[in-house]
């Protein structure tokens, strides 16, 4: 039993020393031009649904607002990132709601069932003036 805690804390080691770079490269990506801000994702679903999450937009003007783009990253940059893309991604739409009291999130909405207990998920946020990724787990 030792032996399989020591590999799976080695695991985890590699996996928040990967995880640390790709948030540099993220940073380095996303330039100086984004005033957009983004919440963390509440997931709304469980082990075995389909995936339903949503993220608070907490700053956007309405000049962002009208060019706003949002898309789940390709498998590319998962690989190239080292990190893992879950086949659910595939059939995962992602939208910018605005809800009634006036809040805009970003919605998650998978077609299957998220069988994994944690999933990567990189989205390729852009507007007008400028360019976000942003990653969460």
């Amino acid at each position: 039993m030792g032996d399989a805690l020591n590999q799976d804390l080695s695991r985890r080691a590699r996996f928040s020393l990967s995880q640390l770079a790709f948030a540099a490269s993220l940073t380095l990506w996303a330039g100086t031009s984004h005033a957009l801000g983004l919440g963390r994702l509440n997931v709304q679903s469980a082990l075995g649904e389909t995936l339903r999450a949503e993220s608070e937009i907490t700053s956007l003007s309405a000049d962002e607002a009208n060019s706003l783009r949002v898309r789940l990253a390709s498998p590319d940059v998962y690989r190239s990132n080292g990190l893992d893309y879950n086949a659910v991604l595939s059939g995962t739409q992602v939208q910018a709601v605005k809800r009634a009291d006036g809040r805009t999130v970003l919605r998650l909405v998978s077609d299957r069932a998220v069988q994994e207990p944690f999933v990567d998920v990189v989205l390729d946020i852009s507007w007008a003036t400028g360019r976000l990724p942003r990653e969460y787990t």
